[in-house]
């Protein structure tokens, strides 16, 4: 089965190498790369290029798109499932990399085509061979899988799910949120699919010390983690997936974005206040310490004067 491994390229030339040497040599022989360069402004794609002819890597194995304008995260992903033609894809980012068996792992989890989504576990690399290692908390269950989804109890990220393409006819990256995209995607993914299963090794590597990521930028960050979890929301609505354990998880996952407008520098009463205020009273699930708790009670009430007399919020 062909699987084609996509690359979006945007701000990576430290660290693109890296990425190329392990998927080029990766075990399994049936593979194609789509790269988008999302107009970079630095020598990113003149390394690939180089790379490609230094090492004689079989050009006819490659796709190569450049926009003439930066198009963010969201419109190159769709550009490259657009060009991808493998039975099954996986989107690996430009400044990551990935276990040299990587696909050929997770390709034998998928059997003959019959599992819809694979999923891996992956560390998260902080340079100096520093990393810490995530066991993701998959279940073999597709709706389970959402549900976990939802509050982050699985990260919801392309990088680290083979995916059979065909579940994406119909389904698109949203071209209006750049941080979070993957979120509402990997949901409608686990909805759509048949059946999924995992393989708990650490075969992707996450990278921590690029500054230049699409999601470096907190205030626009949480702004789109807002529309990304409205948008889920409405989708489950529309699908009839709204049950009660299904609203308190969302209410959960609303308190978790909501609550950095009590935390420098994005502190904001007003947004505090009128943003998911169906979630104030979630603090009370989740295991705070004391100050925690009193802080979160006098910002359900609004108490913010308290708040800055006794300096819990500067």
């Amino acid at each position: 089965m062909l699987v084609s491994i996509l690359v979006p390229i945007y701000k990576v030339e430290k660290y693109i190498a890296k990425c190329l040497d392990s998927i080029f040599h990766q075990t399994y022989p049936e593979i194609e790369y789509v790269f988008v360069d999302d107009c970079s402004p630095d020598k990113s794609l003149a390394i690939l290029k180089s790379y490609i002819d230094k090492k004689n890597i079989d050009k006819s194995k490659i796709t190569i798109i450049s926009h003439l304008e930066n198009k963010g995260i969201a419109t190159t992903r769709n550009d490259l499932l657009d060009n991808a033609k493998g039975k099954y894809v996986l989107f690996v980012d430009s400044d990551d990399w990935i276990e040299a068996d990587m696909i050929e792992q997770m390709i034998t989890v998928a059997g003959d085509s019959t599992i819809d989504i694979i999923g891996c576990d992956y560390t998260k690399d902080y340079g100096n061979e520093r990393r810490t290692f995530h066991y993701e908390n998959y279940s073999n269950d597709c709706k389970e899988n959402i549900f976990r989804l939802i509050n982050y109890n699985i990260g919801p990220t392309m990088w680290k799910i083979l995916v059979r393409k065909e579940l994406f006819n119909d389904i698109r990256f949203n071209s209006d949120i750049e941080i979070g995209e993957d979120y509402i995607t990997s949901i409608k993914l686990y909805y759509y699919a048949k059946n999924c299963s995992n393989i708990h090794k650490y075969l992707y590597h996450y990278v921590q010390y690029n500054t230049n990521r699409y999601s470096n930028q907190i205030s626009k960050s949480i702004s789109d983690h807002i529309k990304a979890i409205t948008s889920v929301e409405d989708f489950l609505v529309s699908v009839g997936l709204y049950n009660e354990r299904f609203q308190n998880e969302l209410k959960l996952r609303k308190f978790n974005i909501k609550r950095y407008y009590l935390f420098p520098p994005l502190i904001n009463y007003k947004k505090w206040k009128t943003t998911f205020p169906e979630s104030d009273r979630m603090w009370r699930y989740i295991n705070y310490s004391k100050r925690e708790k009193i802080k979160y009670w006098l910002s359900e009430k609004h108490l913010f004067f308290i708040l800055r007399l006794i300096k819990f919020i500067n």
